[in-house]
């Protein structure tokens, strides 16, 4: 267990090193100044450069002559340069997101082994994942006042099923618990999609853009398991701990349950 701990520590160090440095639409790609330049094609520089001001002030140093205008038109991002970005979105967007980050620590308030949890976590990945390509590919829609209020359940639900109800022959066994983790993983991956509705893609990267962000995503729900499991495993034989989960339980449900109705109306 020394080892799982010390190279949880290792790899959260690491990662953390990646996560602080957030990416926005323009540092990604300034496709708002692309998409101005084809609608206005006799558009001047200097209507250009004012747009650049107004949309994307983080370029305007940049645009000084025709000659700027026409080379920031005409950059390219490079392919490992634009999937890093939005692998660093991705692990941003988790680790800034408080419903996700009590979604995943949920699954760990009762420990019931490496096995259990990687399998958890696995349907969650593996649902979340799903809809966040089917959603970010413009094939799948659902508003955001049905998706946002639905994450908030899913932590209220998840939280109190795994503590208060974990021996509940419908709910506490494993397949039943992992069917609920997949369902409601399968809205987490909507809500992650959502944010990519915000910023302009590179379509010619698109794909590797999508991957990118859902590897940072997984990137950041082990950073979470990394920092929560250790001290979980530790803490799990003393004699209060079960009184402890279930106080933190109650607590992220209440939370939850706020969120829920504030997102209703």
């Amino acid at each position: 267990m020394k080892r799982f701990i010390i190279l949880n520590l290792v790899l959260v160090s690491g990662f953390l090193m990646l996560a602080p440095a957030p990416a926005s639409a323009h540092e990604l790609l300034p496709e708002k100044v692309i998409e101005y330049i084809k609608r206005n094609p006799n558009a001047s520089p200097e209507q250009i450069k004012l747009y650049i001001e107004g949309n994307a002030p983080e370029y305007s140093d940049k645009v000084k002559s025709q000659q700027d205008v026409i080379t920031l038109v005409n950059q390219k991002t490079s392919f490992f340069d634009n999937s890093f970005d939005f692998l660093k979105l991705g692990i941003k967007h988790i680790l800034s997101g408080p419903d996700h980050i009590l979604f995943v620590l949920s699954l760990l308030l009762v420990f019931a082994g490496l096995k259990n949890v990687f399998k958890y976590t696995g349907a969650f990945t593996v649902a979340h994942s799903i809809t966040l390509i089917l959603a970010g590919s413009g094939l799948l829609t659902l508003s955001s006042r049905i998706v946002e209020p639905i994450i908030a359940l899913s932590i209220a639900v998840v939280a109190l099923g795994s503590v208060f109800l974990k021996d509940n022959k419908y709910i506490g066994d494993i397949k039943s618990k992992l069917g609920i983790i997949f369902f409601f993983g399968l809205f987490h991956g909507l809500g992650f999609a959502g944010l990519l509705k915000e910023i302009e893609v590179p379509e010619d990267k698109f794909l590797s853009s999508l991957l990118s962000f859902n590897l940072g995503i997984e990137i950041g729900q082990l950073v979470i398991i990394g920092l929560a499991l250790p001290f979980i495993y530790l803490l799990r034989n003393k004699t209060w701990y079960p009184l402890l989960i279930k106080i933190i339980a109650g607590a992220i449900a209440t939370i939850a349950i706020i969120w829920m109705f504030q997102r209703i109306f």
